[in-house]
Parts: C-alpha cells; sequence; structure tokens
C-alpha cells in the first residue's frame, strides 16, 4: 500500500473515530439554543483542535505520551464507550427508530435502546480484535457509508429551518470552555495516538480535519427533523460502532497486567450495562425528553472539565505538575469544586458562571500548582526544585 494511500486512510480512521456521539448531537444542540454561530463554536476548535495533534506531536512525542498517561488515556476510551451505551438509548428515547415492525406514530419501546447499545458493544468487541493494518480500511468504509447516508438525505434541511438568532452573550461566555474542551481532549484519545504513530505523514490529520467537517454538516443537515430517517439511523449506528471497537481495540492493544484500568472484555461489558439504564432516570420526570438532554449535557462533564483540566495540569503546555497522589488528590478537589459551576452554566443557563473555573485552571496551572510543586519538592531535597524532565 502506498504512502499516499495509507496517509488518507489513517486520516479516515481519525474522522470516524471522532464522529461519535458528541459530534452526532452536541451541534443540534447548539443549533437549537445559539443558531448557526452555535455550530461554528462548537465546529471551529473541534476540527482544528483534533487537526493540530498531528502537527503538534511527533511519532516519537505520541509515544512518549501515550507511555507516561496511558492510564488517563485508557480512562478516556472507558468513558467514550460508556457514553455510547447512553447515547444509543438516549435516541431511542429522543425519536422513533426506523426499524420493522415499529409503528412511527408510537414511542420506541423501552428494551430497543438497550438491545442496540448491547448489539453496539459486541460488534465493537469482535472488531477489536482486527490486525492493525485493517484499521484504515475500516475507517474509511464507516466514513463512506456516513458519507452516501448524507448524499441520500440531501442537503436541503440545511436551509429549510430558521433557527434563533437570540443567545450571543451566553454563546460568548461559553465559547472558552468549548474552546477548552476540544484543544486539549485529543491528547487524550488513544485512536488518534494510534493514527499519529502509524501514519505515514501529519497530513493524514489534514485530511481528517476535512473529512470530519463534512460529518459535522451532516448533523447540522439532520438537526430539525423530527422522524429519525433510515439513513440518518444508519449512520448514527455505523459510527457508533466503529468508535466503540476502536477504542475497545486500544484498550486491548495497550492492556498489560500493569494497566489501569482493567482492560477484561468482562468488566467492560459490566460498566456498559451499568451505563445503559442511566438515560430511564429521565423517565421519572414530567419531561423525559429535556431530562434526557440533560443528562446527556452532564456526561459532557468528563469532555469540558475532568479530560482538558488533566492534559493542562499533568501534560502541559506549561510546567506540568507531577503525577503524585497529593497531586491527584488536589485535581479531584479541583474538580469537585468546578463540576456544579458547570452544571449551572452548561444546565441552567448560567454560562457566564463558566469563565470561573476556566480562569480558575489556567491560573492555577501557570501558578498555583507550579508554586506548591516548587515549595514541596524543596522541603523534601532541602533546596531548590529541580527543573522537570
Amino acid at each position: 500500500m502506498s504512502d499516499l494511500i495509507r496517509t488518507i486512510g489513517w486520516g479516515l480512521y481519525c474522522a470516524s473515530s471522532w464522529t461519535w456521539c458528541i459530534g452526532m448531537f452536541l451541534p443540534i444542540i447548539m443549533l437549537d439554543r445559539y443558531g448557526w454561530p452555535g455550530l461554528l463554536v462548537f465546529a471551529a476548535p473541534n476540527v482544528l483542535g483534533c487537526a493540530a495533534l498531528g502537527y503538534v506531536l511527533t511519532r516519537d512525542a505520541s509515544l512518549g505520551m501515550v507511555r507516561r498517561h496511558l492510564a488517563a488515556m485508557r480512562w478516556f476510551s472507558v468513558v467514550t464507550i460508556a457514553y455510547h451505551m447512553f447515547f444509543i438509548p438516549f435516541l431511542a428515547m429522543r425519536w422513533t427508530l426506523p426499524l420493522p415492525g415499529l409503528d412511527a406514530s408510537l414511542p420506541t419501546p423501552d428494551w430497543i435502546g438497550p438491545a442496540l447499545a448491547l448489539g453496539i458493544f459486541g460488534v465493537g468487541l469482535a472488531l477489536s480484535r482486527a490486525p492493525q493494518r485493517a484499521w484504515p480500511w475500516l475507517g474509511a468504509g464507516a466514513w463512506l457509508m456516513s458519507l452516501g447516508a448524507f448524499l441520500w438525505f440531501g442537503v436541503d434541511e440545511l436551509g429549510a429551518r430558521t433557527w434563533p438568532t437570540h443567545g450571543g452573550e451566553a454563546l460568548l461566555w461559553l465559547a472558552p470552555t468549548v474552546i477548552f474542551g476540544f484543544l486539549l481532549c485529543p491528547y487524550l484519545d488513544l485512536t488518534f495516538h494510534r493514527a499519529r504513530q502509524a501514519a505515514p505523514s501529519r497530513h493524514a490529520f489534514g485530511i481528517f480535519g476535512a473529512t470530519f467537517a463534512v460529518m459535522l454538516l451532516f448533523t447540522a443537515a439532520y438537526a430539525g427533523v423530527i422522524s429519525l430517517p433510515g439513513v440518518v439511523f444508519t449512520h448514527l449506528l455505523v459510527q457508533s460502532t466503529f468508535t466503540v471497537g476502536a477504542h475497545l481495540r486500544e484498550l486491548r492493544a495497550t492492556g498489560d497486567e500493569h494497566a489501569a484500568p482493567a482492560v477484561s472484555p468482562t468488566a467492560l461489558a459490566l460498566l456498559a450495562v451499568l451505563a445503559i439504564p442511566v438515560v430511564f432516570i429521565a423517565r421519572v420526570f414530567d419531561d423525559p425528553g429535556r431530562a434526557g438532554i440533560d443528562l446527556y449535557l452532564r456526561m459532557l462533564v468528563f469532555y469540558g472539565l475532568v479530560f482538558p483540566a488533566y492534559v493542562l495540569l499533568f501534560i502541559g503546555p506549561w510546567r506540568r505538575l507531577r503525577r503524585r497522589r497529593h497531586t491527584y488528590a488536589r485535581f479531584a478537589m479541583i474538580i469537585l469544586v468546578c463540576a456544579p459551576v458547570y452544571e449551572l452554566g452548561f444546565i441552567h443557563g448560567t454560562t457566564w458562571l463558566l469563565a470561573g473555573p476556566l480562569a480558575f485552571l489556567l491560573l492555577y496551572a501557570t501558578y498555583g500548582g507550579l508554586n506548591r510543586e516548587r515549595a514541596a519538592e524543596s522541603s523534601s531535597t532541602g533546596g531548590p526544585a529541580a527543573p522537570h524532565a
């Protein structure tokens, strides 16, 4: 296989591995709340931040980062798989799924969503056994299937619905947190590191940027549908299955007796089963649809706070914290303090509050954490702290 074909293949692999339950649904919420500017705030840092990884990191730098931060990256994969196990039942609750034997005028039976989620996990588990050389082809196949679904669905809906033009001030407060998440989260994605290490050229990530943007346009095209078309449903299933399979593959490939969390497929299956019923919490509320969206947004705290904060504090770009028990404890306290503010900002509309946690994290990364680390090292060595490796 020529280097050009391999580069394109790994670019499409990244586009498919990153087209998941955030890119296939969050743009709908952004359009509904903020109109086209909301989609731009979502898409620009998403595309550019992920593509930048391929140009910022060399192959050796990627290998070193994975070696040092493997546990955090594996947790990223586990949470991403669990998010999909929630997402599929959530879709079944939101839309009547276009399945044979279902009446489109009636809600989807409750058992359909969990069954589909477990089916996706099972197929993903089977895909995870495919050799590395097969994954660019699988990624290209998934992307081409989604492109075909987009072409079949058409672009008429892009201009058929009027989106709100208000909410500009709220979006301005929200934008920095969105940018923060999408610029930093990719550095914990093992599928991106796989592509950076295996692709013959870093331009695979340029191909990713262009092809992933097409998938976001597809999301915008079906954002206004009331009844879920079959081609869109196929796209959602194919991309979810590919992403779950790709992350299960990375958990297998990076697992050994010292890796955390456990790589056992049985443990992951249990995690999937535990994540699936979360959506049914929404059933106890008067407006299950709204409650389901709120649960969906709450799970974004991992990608808007937990994971990017880890990258900021423990990986860089400034002087990073040492990975010690006391720094992990501090990190956990920071997350616990900031999470309720994210609840108020994302769920209850007070987006101006989101400026507080982000400003604190940036200041802590620049000054607070560094000074405390220096003080700790100075007291333990009897002299000034040595530079970090």
